[in-house]
Order: structure tokens, then C-alpha cells, then sequence
């Protein structure tokens, strides 16, 4: 229904609970929001004026849309297509795939690697760097 806002008790799948790691920066950040926007002990970290939880049309013209614009990013992204360059960012920083998909929540890597990686500009480097100590025999010409 439009205009409700549901808290499902369970994710889509067993893999989807779970613990995600944030880094420091990021538990500081959300230390200093709650100080500042008691949650009194709710589930929810962002909310309304009122407490209640944002809607996620509210959220989109609020939010997300003035924030894409300031990073000059299509208007087209939703919010969870970040979760595509977080999954290419963590194979590319060389996490294994089983670690990537636990965290992603994923049951099976294949989800991960198949729909949430993509090649990045920087693909050839690794290759590249996996040749550099190969060399022919002399007198192979």
C-alpha cells in the first residue's frame, strides 16, 4: 500500500542475516547522529521529525536525488545500485568472493560475481602485473 512504511522481521533469504562491517569513520558518524537525534533504543537510525520511519519517496526527492546531482551521477540510480560498485570494489581490493558475497548476503557467489561485479577501468593492471616477471628463454626468436 502507498504511504506505508513495513519492518519486516526477517530478510529475503537465510544469508541475508547477518553482520555487515562498517569501517571507524563510519561508527563515529552514527555515534555522533544518535547523540544528536535520540532513537531511544528503535531499530531505526534515520527517522521523520516525529520518530517515525521515512518513507522512501520522501527519502528519493530529499536525499537521494540532491545528492546524486552534487556528485554529478545519473538521475536514474537508486539507492540500491550502490550495492553493484561496493561488490566490484571489494573483489578489485582483492577480498575473496566467498567473504564479498557473505556480506553482500548472498547465498550462492555466482549471484555476486554474475550480477553485482563489473570490470572497472582498471582491469588490465592486475593482468599486467601478473605478466611482469615472465620472460621468454634466450634464443626463442
Amino acid at each position: 500500500m502507498s504511504g506505508q512504511v513495513s519492518i519486516k522481521p526477517y530478510p529475503k533469504s537465510k544469508a541475508g542475516r547477518r553482520s555487515v562491517p562498517i569501517p571507524p569513520f563510519a561508527v563515529q558518524a552514527l555515534n555522533e547522529h544518535e547523540s544528536v537525534y535520540r532513537t531511544d533504543g528503535q531499530l531505526l537510525v534515520f527517522t521523520t521529525g516525529t520518530g517515525e520511519a521515512i518513507r522512501r519517496g520522501t527519502f528519493r526527492s530529499r536525499v537521494w536525488k540532491p545528492s546524486l546531482q552534487r556528485a554529478a551521477l545519473p538521475a536514474a540510480w537508486r539507492f540500491h545500485d550502490l550495492r553493484h560498485p561496493y561488490a566490484t570494489w571489494l573483489v578489485s581490493d582483492g577480498v575473496p568472493i566467498n567473504d564479498v558475497a557473505k556480506v553482500m548476503g548472498h547465498e550462492q557467489t555466482s549471484t555476486t560475481l554474475n550480477r553485482y561485479t563489473h570490470s572497472t577501468a582498471e582491469r588490465d593492471r592486475p593482468v599486467l602485473k601478473s605478466f611482469a616477471a615472465f620472460s621468454l628463454p634466450p634464443g626463442n626468436d
